[in-house]
């Protein structure tokens, strides 16, 4: 991708969208027992494509979340935030950039007390239909679990 290109990775995630989730109730122990439930997004673009911001709805689960989103020219590299109203702490980055339609960023995190490897992969071959997935890994990239899964689908 062209750092024009690059700069403008996030722009079929513009609007509203449902958000089917599918996230795994226990996480790194091997569980394959998963919540399903609905969220509704809105999403939008800053700056000419180089922000993208969304908030997205849980209300079964009784929460808010926005993702803040913003590409580095210089580096040709998104760099992705997470954040919360349960607890409204800006959660570590991931970082990386899309190859084609499939995007992944990668950064470190904390689950509980273990540290964790994370994984975000985006797949936008269906720009209508975008995926979003989620994994960790707790032995240092040796093993990875997909924690989360949302599969996006407009109103």
């Amino acid at each position: 991708m062209s750092a024009a290109t690059s700069r403008h990775a996030f722009d079929f995630n513009h609007g509203d969208w449902i958000v089917t989730n599918r996230r795994l109730k226990v996480r790194g122990g091997g569980s394959t027992d998963w919540d399903v439930f609905e969220a509704r997004q809105r999403s939008d673009l800053r700056l000419d494509g180089m922000c993208s911001l969304d908030e997205i709805v849980f209300a079964e689960q009784g929460f808010k979340g926005m993702t803040f989103r913003l590409y580095s020219p210089e580096r040709d590299e998104w760099t992705i935030w997470w954040i919360t109203d349960r607890d409204g702490v800006l959660q570590p980055p991931v970082m990386g950039r899309f190859e084609g339609t499939r995007g992944t960023f990668c950064g470190q995190d904390m689950d509980g007390d273990r540290p964790v490897q994370v994984v975000f992969d985006w797949q936008t071959a269906d720009a209508e239909a975008p995926r979003w997935s989620q994994a960790f890994s707790y032995d240092g990239g040796k093993s990875w679990e997909t924690n989360w899964i949302m599969e996006f689908r407009r109103p």
